[in-house]
């Protein structure tokens, strides 16, 4: 099975796992399925890969896809694996991504497995019946957990693909929200964990705050004179304004101020609707928690009389958010299309959509790893087995550390699973670089160490 990954037939062994990518000069070719409003689509798109179908069940949610991102969104009950694999393997595509439905895991739903969790299962079984070289799937971090997951994770093993499965926090990765999030990427043929070091370190050290999207955008406000006497006056230009009626007029001297202005205060807080005893009010300069579908309803009178002590501001001073101000934190540009759903449905294709920024850098980082860009690091706690076991003096455990590193530069990033597809890959390798023998020799041996290293550990 993992052989096809070493037939090299003469080419660098970079190209030899690209495929035709590298030597044609085309894009990745990927599936998305649950693919909902398009957040991940948008990423990856952005990121250099070419989506080629995506497929959601939610009509409304295709036509959004389709109106933002081109015609290729296909509504289709995904339950149906007997109908759609067979479409999904004639597209013979590069990579499958998705986010089968998380309400049976979330922290804000029953938390009881049933029918949407199985999707988890389906999203499993389109990999293993297309077969691509990649795979990405987004989940609530509660998913690793789970009968679900622990048989999707076996189906994929069992087909041959190493698994990288990591929680990522979304404020690292360039979206202004405390969204954690379970992401599995698999590569056929790759050990386990061949990616953890590479999304680690894309990782941004400070988390993004909210400043980074809205700046002193809040700040901006316009006056409609209310129709009648208590109701608000004051609008943020970011947000809907009230039915232009008579309203074009200087805001008196006598305006009562409203609670609900949009300048009330100015902006000290951000309200985002908590669970159960959750905090509500967030500043500028730090991220948002996790956008759900309701997220933007105002603070209620309970809530006002009981805030959370760690507020940085009174819920009733704070700024309300809209629907376009969701979208925002989400990842979709301003003048992403929601016509034609209903202001529900669009909260909740928001709330159930990968933030296009986090599914970008996690596309960069397949990509870089597709084409030979970067490589598997080499733990620190290798060299302190060598000393250790090895009696190896420290500069000899730097030179072996050194030809590790070496090896997995031959091997075009490559962490293979099958240690006959590894070794033939490296032979073709030293004949491409012409490297001397003792070279090789010295190579070979420090990979032979490092792999005893990994299965001791």
């Amino acid at each position: 099975m993992f052989f096809e990954v070493a037939e090299s037939g003469g080419s660098s062994l970079a190209e030899s796992h690209a495929g035709l990518d590298l030597q044609s000069g085309r894009s990745m070719k990927v599936v998305e399925l649950y693919a909902g409003a398009g957040g991940m689509s948008l990423g990856l798109r952005r990121a250099g890969f070419d989506v080629i179908r995506a497929y959601d069940h939610m009509q409304c949610a295709v036509d959004v896809y389709n109106r933002n991102l081109g015609y290729h969104s296909i509504r289709a009950d995904l339950g149906d694996v007997a109908s759609i694999a067979p479409e999904i393997s004639k597209l013979r595509p590069d990579m499958i991504v998705g986010g089968p439905p998380c309400q049976d895991f979330s922290p804000a739903g029953a938390r009881i497995e049933g029918e949407r969790a199985n999707h988890t299962r389906t999203f499993a079984l389109y990999v293993c019946s297309a077969g691509p070289r990649w795979f990405m799937m987004e989940n609530v971090q509660r998913a690793r957990n789970s009968a679900a997951w622990a048989d999707a994770r076996e189906m994929l093993a069992n087909a041959g693909y190493g698994l990288s499965q990591i929680v990522v926090n979304a404020a690292h990765y360039g979206v202004p929200q405390k969204r954690q999030r379970l992401i599995v990427i698999g590569r056929r043929g790759e050990r386990d964990g061949f990616l953890l070091g590479s999304i680690q370190e894309a990782a941004s050290p400070v988390p993004m705050p909210l400043r980074a999207v809205f700046g002193d955008q809040l700040g901006d406000h316009v006056y409609n004179h209310p129709r009648t006497p208590g109701r608000r006056g004051v609008w943020s230009v970011d947000g809907p304004s009230p039915t232009i009626r008579n309203a074009r007029r200087p805001q008196p001297a006598s305006y009562e101020p409203h609670r609900n202005d949009s300048n009330y205060n100015q902006v000290t807080g951000l309200y985002f609707r908590p669970f159960h005893d959750a905090r509500g009010v967030y500043s500028l300069d730090e991220p948002a928690p996790s956008i759900v579908r309701t997220s933007r309803e105002r603070p209620r009178s309970s809530y006002i009389a009981s805030p959370h002590p760690d507020d940085p501001a009174p819920a009733s001073a704070a700024y309300v958010l809209t629907q376009k101000d969701t979208a925002r934190i989400q990842g979709f540009p301003e003048d992403w299309d929601w016509s034609g759903c209903t202001s529900r449905d669009i909260d909740q294709m928001i709330a159930n959509a990968v933030p296009s920024p986090m599914a970008a850098a996690l596309g960069r980082e397949i990509l870089r790893r597709e084409r030979g860009e970067s490589h598997p690091g080499v733990p620190g706690n290798f060299g302190q087995w060598l000393a250790k076991e090895k009696k190896m003096a420290p500069q000899m455990v730097a030179n072996t550390k050194w030809r590790v590193k070496r090896a997995r530069q031959l091997l075009g990033g490559r962490d293979l699973q099958c240690q006959g597809a590894e070794s033939h890959a490296l032979e073709a390798a030293f004949e491409q670089e012409g490297l001397a023998k003792g070279t090789r020799s010295d190579i070979r041996r420090a990979l032979r160490q490092f792999r005893e290293w990994q299965e001791q550990m």
